[in-house]
């Protein structure tokens, strides 16, 4: 049975306001009947300051995202060198053994980078992807600094922006071409400094790109925080009159915030893929969080993206630990105290569970505790002993707290569960130690 998602799920796991799915607000989007997960974990997550992964981790990762969670696309970068390609044979190996129809594709950007800086690097490269098993998606310059910026390491300073613009156009044409020879069924593009770019040329770039055989072309930000929300999906909307039949996808990067927010826009611009990294890893800030996109999509857009959403903590916790990266407590969705709330009053209404947290935390695999501090009370109290097997008389609740304050006054931390039995009996609560 499909699980309810959308409108369906209001009342019953999220609480979602109704007004989502009034009619009249939902035409003005252009929301597609699909959207891809794309997980660029084994990529923007290797990025990471001090992060090295082995092949056995990388594997563990790929595990998680096609396993458990039922992630249908992932990235990875490589072809630059025997290390990066035998990373990719390796997960590639370990997808074809898993039965499961997982696109997968590579980045580069090898015309762009040390030691040559040109198209022969950049075909070079894609044929070491296509050996290792994997598609590949070929970053092109679109805004005019990107373009000046390679000119400078080509010794191409003397040459106009026209002729700059013409050169991407036919260095990714070939790209796409070679590509396509070397027997890739995924073949798509990423269009880098996107909001930035020279509208015209954008479009131009993306029919030129199609036409030589592009199977996605995605849209980058290139850093996070250069627009508001809403002019990616305008941006969106204009490309996609260009090239109607073609699937449009976003990277957007976290560096003010804004990365969840820009991708969701872009959604409602036509865009039918969504790069994400369990928990938003990646250079910098980050990008675009997979739990929290995973949720906006299905409950909040009523998109099914058909990943296993009760895996998402679980799923979070495990790679944050494999990479030694601290997943913060308040991290939306995921983290420890997610769905902790200390001020009394957000327990008092059990009958409406939805007035204080969006959704039930158990569809992420996650929990509602109540937690603790200046602002804790008999509600909370209650509810934590019952969860412990006890419960606490009337004239216990204002003795109990005030030792939980006075704890708290000096430990400086949340109270353990067994602190909070000692501290239930030492102020007279019958069976608190039992």
């Amino acid at each position: 049975m499909a699980r309810e998602i959308g409108k369906n799920a209001i009342d019953s796991l999220t609480g979602v306001t109704p007004l989502m799915f009034d009619d009249s607000f939902r035409a003005q989007m252009d929301l597609p009947s699909k959207v891809v997960i794309n997980d660029i974990t084994l990529r923007e997550g290797r990025q990471i300051e001090g992060t090295i992964l082995t092949k056995e981790e990388c594997v563990k990762v790929a595990d998680i995202l096609i396993n458990d969670l039922n992630v249908p696309m992932i990235q990875m970068v490589g072809g630059y060198n025997e290390r990066d390609t035998d990373y990719l044979r390796t997960v590639s190996r370990f997808v074809e053994e898993s039965g499961k129809p997982v696109r997968m594709e590579a980045m580069t950007s090898a015309h762009q980078n040390f030691p040559r800086f040109n198209q022969a690097q950049l075909l070079d490269t894609i044929s070491n992807i296509g050996d290792a098993g994997f598609g590949v998606v070929i970053c092109l310059a679109a805004s005019d600094n990107m373009l000046k910026g390679c000119a400078i390491h080509r010794g191409q300073n003397d040459i106009s922006i026209a002729d700059l613009r013409q050169q991407e156009i036919d260095i990714g044409v070939a790209a796409i071409q070679h590509a396509r020879k070397c027997g890739m069924t995924e073949v798509n593009v990423n269009f880098q400094d996107f909001l930035r770019a020279d509208q015209e040329y954008l479009r131009k770039f993306s029919r030129a790109v199609v036409e030589a055989g592009a199977g996605m072309i995605t849209l980058d930000d290139f850093g996070g925080g250069l627009a508001i929300p809403r002019l990616y999906t305008e941006l969106f909307r204009q490309v996609k009159k260009v090239v109607p039949n073609t699937a449009l996808g976003v990277h957007a990067h976290n560096s003010a915030g804004l990365a969840v927010a820009s991708a969701l826009a872009s959604v409602e611009g036509g865009c039918e893929m969504i790069t994400v990294g369990v928990n938003g890893y990646g250079d910098g800030a980050g990008h675009v969080s997979l739990a929290e996109t995973v949720y906006s999509l299905e409950y909040l857009y009523g998109i099914d993206t058909g990943i296993n959403i009760e895996r998402l903590r679980p799923s979070s916790v495990l790679i944050a630990d494999m990479m030694r990266q601290h997943l913060p407590i308040m991290a939306p969705l995921v983290g420890d105290n997610a769905f902790v709330l200390i001020a009394d009053k957000h327990h008092s209404f059990p009958e409406y569970p939805f007035l204080f947290t969006p959704m039930r935390p158990e569809l992420v695999g996650n929990r509602y505790r109540p937690g603790f501090g200046e602002r804790a009370g008999p509600f909370g109290l209650r509810i934590h002993a019952a969860s412990l097997g006890f419960s606490i008389p009337d004239d216990k609740i204002q003795p109990l707290l005030k030792a939980m304050e006075e704890h708290m006054r000096w430990h400086k931390r949340k109270i353990t569960d067994i602190e909070f039995r000692e501290l239930a009996d030492s102020v007279g609560v019958p069976g608190a130690l039992a």
